[in-house]
């Protein structure tokens, strides 16, 4: 295990050991320090690391709290880091230890709130090539202005994108996205995911539309839905019509 003091040593390893597996999975992220962040109250809130990045069109934050303690992590700690997540908003949370254990009370406001506990002997395993996942956070920012669904297994934008037969498709709302896949896409299993349009992905998406004119880029109708009229579910955009969302 890395020697590293209390506070901003083990912070410095933190940040290390991140920046090397956004370097290892060759992702364009940016890893800030002591960073200050204004709630939605209006209360500053101090953040040991916050980690962004783009992902498969949909951005993600993660507020990084590093504790280099003797005592065991409590529920007061978790609940102090919760409050201080939810006052900021549209941000997951990811709390390390570095050799405390964390109590039972701490693990239930962990698993109430979604924040990942992590303890420092798990994060080399991270470097080794294991237990991936605490990299990508389960959180999804509201989609810019629309939602679809991307295969996450595709290996490249089209596959990604152009999985379904009816082309790509935009939903306004996150929760008509998740009835038309309860109803319709169930078929197609775990390697779905519903996801947030960013600009950016937006604008990958008019840039298929033009290499490719016959790609289908469908609107979800919610009043076709409601009156459950199948058939017309959706509205064709051009790239006209896709511009028009583009700031």
């Amino acid at each position: 295990m890395l020697n590293y003091k209390k506070g901003m040593e083990f912070e410095n390893v933190i940040e290390k050991i991140y920046k090397f597996i956004a370097s290892n999975e060759r992702m364009n992220v940016r890893i800030d320090r002591n960073v200050s962040m204004i709630g939605r109250d209006e209360t500053r809130n101090e953040i040991d690391i916050l980690f962004s990045y783009e992902h498969l069109g949909t951005n993600y934050r993660v507020a990084v709290e590093c504790k280099n303690w003797k005592n065991p992590i409590n529920k007061k700690e978790l609940n102090n880091f919760a409050a201080k997540l939810e006052t900021i908003g549209n941000i997951n949370g990811v709390f390390i230890s570095a050799d405390s254990y964390f109590q039972d009370g701490a693990k239930k406001v962990s698993e109430f709130k979604g924040i990942k506990l992590i303890k420092f002997s798990e994060l080399n395993k991270i470097v080794e090539g294991f237990e991936g996942e605490y990299m990508v956070p389960d959180y999804k920012t509201i989609g810019d202005p629309f939602w679809t669904f991307m295969n996450k297994n595709g290996t490249n934008m089209i596959e990604q994108n152009l999985f379904l037969r009816d082309g790509i498709l935009l939903f306004e709302s996150k929760y008509c996205a998740q009835e038309f896949q309860k109803l319709y896409l169930n078929n197609h299993g775990k390697n779905i995911e519903l996801v947030g349009v960013s600009q950016n992905h937006l604008k990958e998406i008019i840039c298929l539309k033009k290499q490719f004119n016959k790609i289908k880029v469908q609107m979800f109708n919610p009043y076709a839905y409601i009156l459950k009229n199948q058939n017309n579910h959706f509205w064709n955009l051009d790239i006209e019509d896709l511009q028009m969302y583009v700031r």
